[in-house]
This record gives structure tokens, sequence and C-alpha cells, in this order.
């Protein structure tokens, strides 16, 4: 087998399996169905991780090792996240108050993961000789997109929120203690990368997310822009003749089979 056929087999195709197993698990309400889709997801997940040693030839491969190494990282965040939002004052799915400690817990810790893979012995290094640039990437773009979207959270609760003011604290720490990680990585070197690097990445970062919020923006306005033209272009509908005698009685005549009845004792 030729290395590209290794790697539609043992990188690609394990690729697919996730997206398949969460198409099928998400869309399907028969447990047996969603759990069939969850094991071939969860199977999936498994080979793109090994891919490294599967497919060690192929460029691809490296997304498999960066997924290894933030695997853990990630699912604490994305738990303490929900932890976070369901223990404050939401309306379903209410969680106890106590759990936004552990949920502060679990994001502290997951930070903390990040930073020592950034700046200290944790690094994902490829192969063993050079930092893998996928994580180059990933850490700039991480950093900026809690910046903003804890930003964004913040001014949304204080503005339109109810009783929200403990939350929006939560959100301006978070996006303090973000915004801080990027002045340490723009400023401070790491043990396998340096600040250069970081700012290189991260200022491509920014231009990447500059990039899609004009083109979403731009998307909307001109989807906006075409349905006002064919409201404008069709113009008003024409006026409803009023109805004549026999309609009128013939509504009459419906009106009185439907409303009559005898009374309940």
């Amino acid at each position: 087998m030729d290395a590209m056929a290794e790697a539609v087999v043992f990188f690609w195709l394990p690729l697919f399996m996730i997206a398949l197993g969460a198409w099928v698990s998400l869309s399907s309400k028969d447990n047996m169905k969603s759990n069939i889709g969850k094991f071939i997801s969860i199977i999936g997940l498994a080979l793109v991780c090994a891919s490294p040693w599967t497919v060690p030839s192929s460029p691809s491969s490296s997304i498999g090792h960066l997924i290894g190494f933030i695997l853990g990282p990630s699912i604490l965040l994305i738990i303490g996240i929900y932890l976070l939002v369901f223990s404050g004052n939401v309306p379903v799915g209410k969680l106890p108050t106590s759990d936004r400690k552990l949920g502060l817990f679990c994001i502290t810790l997951s930070m903390v993961w990040f930073c020592l893979m950034q700046w200290g012995d944790l690094t994902p290094m490829y192969e063993g000789k050079e930092v893998n640039r996928f994580w180059l990437i990933f850490f700039p773009t991480l950093v900026l997109m809690i910046c903003c979207l804890s930003s964004v959270l913040s001014i949304s609760m204080m503005l339109i929120g109810e009783e929200r003011h403990r939350e929006s604290s939560i959100m301006r720490l978070i996006s303090v203690m973000s915004m801080t990680l990027i002045i340490c990585g723009l400023t401070i070197d790491g043990k396998n990368t340096s600040s250069e690097l970081f700012t290189t990445y991260f200022w491509l970062s920014v231009s990447d997310l500059f990039g899609i919020l004009v083109g979403v923006s731009l998307s909307i306005f001109i989807f906006g822009f075409v349905i006002y033209l064919y409201e404008r272009s069709i113009g008003e509908p024409n006026s409803v003749p009023p109805p004549t005698g026999d309609e009128l009685s013939q509504a009459s005549e419906k009106i009185a089979q439907n409303i009559g009845g005898i009374e309940s004792e």
C-alpha cells in the first residue's frame, strides 16, 4: 500500500468516521443508533490520534498528534464551561450551585495544562524533533477566541441579562486571564517555542478571525439587501374585492351549522 492509500485508510477515513458517528448520534432518537454513532466517533478519534504511528510518513498525521496532546485539557475546558454555565441562573437543566466551583477548577486546570504546553516541558513535539506546527496555530487562536467570546458575553450579560452580574464578572475575569496569556506569549519565550513565533501566528489568527467576521457580516448584509430589493420589486399586493351576497349567505349558513348546539344541563 502506497503512502497516499495509507493516509486515506488510516487518517481521512477515521476523520470521516468521527463526523459520521456524530451525525448518526445527534440525528437519531433511538438509543441503540445513538450509541452506535458514539462508538463510531470514538473509534475514528482513536485511529486519528494513532495516525503518527499508523501513517508516520503522512504530513496529515501531525493533526492526529496534536489532537492526542490537546484532548485532555480540551475535555476539562468543555466540562468546566458546562458546569459554570448550567450552575448559574438558567431556566432549564440547572445544576447545583456547588458545581460552579468545580467548573472554575476544571477551567483553571485546563488553562494551566495549556500553559505548560506552551512554556513548559509538555509542548507537542512531533517525532521528538520539532514543535508541532499545528500547535503554533492552535494556541494563539484559542486564547484569542476565549478573550473575544468572554468579553462579548460579559457585555451582553450586562446589557440584556437579568440578574447576571456574577456571571458577567466571571466572564470579565476569564477575559483578563486570556489577555494576560496573550501578553505573556508575545513577550516571554517558552522552553521549546519563542515569542517571535507566537507573535507571528497570533497576528495571523487575528487576520483570520477578522476575515471571518467581515465575511459573515457581508453575507448577512447582502442577503438582507437582496431580500429588500425583491420585496420592493414585487410591489403592494392587489386588494381583495368585497364578498358578494351569495358568499355572505354561504358563510352565514356555515357559521350557523358549526356554532349551534344544545346547552348541557
